[in-house]
């Protein structure tokens, strides 16, 4: 929605950049811990 103050497009951009933020921190998280565990354990253990 189109907006004609600048405080209004930042108070709704704010939690929009905030999710998509945390949803790349999740996703690069879970990668990283899945790919260390499968470098560590026997390959039966390993997930995927």
């Amino acid at each position: 929605m189109w907006v004609n103050n600048l405080g209004a497009f930042v108070g709704r951009a704010v939690p929009v950049l905030g999710w998509i933020i945390l949803a790349r921190d999740v996703s690069l998280i879970s990668f990283r811990t899945i790919n260390n565990y499968n470098l560590i354990v026997r390959s039966e253990d390993k997930i995927w």
